[in-house]
């Protein structure tokens, strides 16, 4: 059996849809050699999601889901400052890249071991070997996030902090980190404050490109509450006036129908976000965002290898300027976020309500 062939059977993706090398992102995804599985030139295409139907990321909002007791007060909170920052793409390789690429790993890459240097108790991966490709490289910002996914295995690898990849392999270096089945939930890993696997949420270019998103989204918010709600399993940097502070794990969704969308008339990358945020909505996963942030995958997981960022490529067709800063920003600033937001109850991501 193909590498592909034997992914798909462990990963319960069925038929593999590939980005192919050459593909400029622009077009319908065609599949490609079944004996390669992912990889360099080959990344997953638009029609493709992380983790299985039961994840709490690929569940569908029912129509009149149980409102959070506090909503209002903890969207009013939330968007105090307005929407949503700017999406930004053009941070590749750079300190301002806090994004989450991502790799597929091969049994001839590199073998590494895992040591992890922050005092926060057991660290699962301290001591596991792991393949990940030579060229592979952590996101330039302080938190050096990068996933890696074992095809044999299924596991998703996730790092926070990576500090040191030697060539060839060796011992990588890591803060911490964990790890979650690709076909399983995407949930207690160790690389994000809610332990979200590092691919839970994010924005791939082909997803962009082709405006659909079947999958709930990752919120970066400023600060939380120092709490955590299902499906969260962890906290990360409190607010110092935690009162209507947003949880790690706390969904919120965005109350709009599909007609009323479709009468922005935004363009079609914008219409696949906020209908992702309609559908699924979107979980707390992190901290550090100013006010708040949705997270495109990095750059670097392309870049890495020599290919131009697809996000940055789209931005340029779409007529997005390069502003001062060097960055292409997607702007979400048409939507009264205030008003349209509310916050589901953890119940029933739980389905107990």
């Amino acid at each position: 059996m193909g590498l592909a062939a034997a992914l798909a059977v462990v990963l319960g993706l069925g038929v593999v849809a590939l980005v192919l090398p050459g593909d400029d992102l622009s077009g319908p995804q065609a599949p490609g050699d079944p004996d390669n599985g992912f990889g360099v030139g080959r990344w997953p295409a638009a029609d493709w999601r992380p983790y299985s139907d039961d994840s709490p990321f690929n569940q569908v909002l029912p129509r009149s889901p149980r409102l959070h007791p506090a909503s209002e007060a903890i969207v009013a909170r939330l968007t105090e400052e307005g929407g949503p920052s700017d999406l930004r793409a053009g941070v590749a390789d750079s300190d301002g890249d806090f994004q989450h690429p991502t790799y597929w790993s091969t049994p001839d890459d590199p073998e590494f071991t895992v040591h992890c240097t922050r005092p926060f108790g057991r660290c699962e991966v301290e001591g596991m070997r792991v393949r990940i490709p030579d060229r592979a490289r952590p996101a330039g910002g302080s938190d050096a996030h990068l996933a890696v996914v074992d095809q044999r295995s299924g596991w998703e690898y996730d790092f926070w902090e990576v500090s040191s990849k030697p060539e060839g392999g060796g011992e990588l270096t890591v803060g911490y980190g964990g790890r979650t089945r690709i076909d399983g939930d995407g949930l207690a890993s160790d690389a994000t404050a809610a332990h979200f696997g590092l691919l839970a949420g994010i924005i791939r270019a082909p997803e962009l490109r082709s405006g659909r998103i079947e999958h709930a989204l990752f919120l970066v918010a400023d600060c939380d509450s120092g709490e955590y709600v299902y499906p969260a399993r962890g906290i990360g940097a409190a607010c110092e006036d935690r009162a209507n502070a947003p949880a790690q794990g706390m969904r919120f969704q965005l109350d709009m129908t599909d007609a009323e969308i479709r009468a922005l008339g935004a363009p079609r990358w914008k219409r696949g976000i906020l209908r992702a945020l309609a559908r699924y909505g979107m979980f707390v996963g992190d901290t550090g965002g100013s006010p708040w942030d949705l997270e495109f995958e990095s750059g670097s997981t392309y870049t890495s290898f020599g290919y131009a960022d697809p996000i940055v490529t789209l931005a340029k067709r779409l007529g997005i300027q390069q502003e001062r800063d060097g960055r292409y920003h997607y702007e979400l600033d048409d939507i009264d976020w205030r008003s349209r937001l509310r916050v589901i109850d953890p119940c029933v991501t739980e389905r107990t309500c």
